[in-house]
């Protein structure tokens, strides 16, 4: 996920400081997860070096003073050239199931039939939470980004049990 251009979206609706923009990130663009303090000040200093961004610094009577970031044209720009892409699908083919599967496969031991099984429960149980998530997220009226996300690890899971039931197939027609 690129950090660097949610920090433009958030300054681009008006100047924030980085505990602002780590809090807007982590409550409202992107619930519950969790973004280092260190990694949007490193963000902001080469946002800064780019042109993209500017800083004023802001005097606090009890408090030492804090630098607030603003967007520049040419930020506003890279936010629009980055939100008229297609993002990259992501397609990292490292998965801890699949090699299971090709590792259970070649052992003469192996029992891939009881990995599908473990993964396909792991896969029911999470997916039952996050079925049991999404319910509650209407009843109890939860922000549309939350929802989003929600709906998204429901497919997700979704798409994982189909997947489980296609090696299952086929590696059933490849074993006697």
């Amino acid at each position: 996920m690129s950090v660097r251009h949610a920090i433009l979206g958030l300054l681009a609706e008006g100047p924030l400081h980085g505990y602002e923009l780590r809090s807007a990130y982590e409550n409202e663009l992107v619930p519950q997860s969790r973004l280092n303090a260190g990694q949007v000040y490193a963000t902001l200093d080469r946002l800064l070096r780019d042109g993209l961004v500017h800083h004023e610094v802001v005097a606090q009577n009890d408090r030492p003073d804090k630098k607030v970031f603003a967007l520049t044209a040419q930020g506003r720009d890279e936010l629009g050239r980055w939100l008229g892409h297609a993002s990259k699908v992501d397609l990292d083919l490292r998965n801890e199931t699949f090699l299971k599967l090709m590792v259970a496969r070649r052992l003469p031991e192996g029992d891939w039939r009881g990995v599908i099984a473990l993964e396909r429960r792991g896969a029911f149980e999470r997916l039952h939470q996050a079925t049991q998530a999404r319910a509650r997220a209407d009843r109890d009226a939860t922000p549309l980004s939350i929802t989003l996300l929600l709906d998204l690890a429901v497919l997700k899971l979704e798409g994982l049990l189909e997947w489980l039931d296609r090696c299952e197939e086929a590696l059933g027609k490849e074993t006697p």
